[in-house]
């Protein structure tokens, strides 16, 4: 019976990782995989504040003011507001945007 379970086993490793398996890395807008390129929503930012007290980070995004832990177009999660990047995650995705 062993012998038979090798297959799928070596099928789950040829598959492609999800992404909350993969590493934490945070990845650029174009190393994301195309189709999900294709589909990420259109975010217009067009300023941000950073703290050292997260609770006071912000960035206008589409015309809104947004804060850490909020989704400023649907799916999207707005992880973390940095000194110039802000880190976004998208269908398992963790990607940078600058501003």
């Amino acid at each position: 019976m062993r012998e038979a379970r090798k297959p799928a086993s070596a099928q789950v490793a040829s598959s492609p990782l999800p992404a909350t398996a993969a590493s934490n890395r945070v990845l650029s807008v174009n190393e994301l995989p195309a189709d999900v390129q294709r589909e990420l929503p259109k975010l217009a930012i067009s300023g941000g504040v950073y703290s050292d007290n997260p609770a006071q980070r912000m960035l206008i995004v589409n015309g809104q003011v947004v804060g850490e832990g909020a989704e400023p177009a649907p799916g999207v999660l707005l992880e973390q507001i940095r000194a110039k990047t802000a880190v976004l995650k998208y269908r398992g995705y963790r990607y940078a945007v600058a501003y």
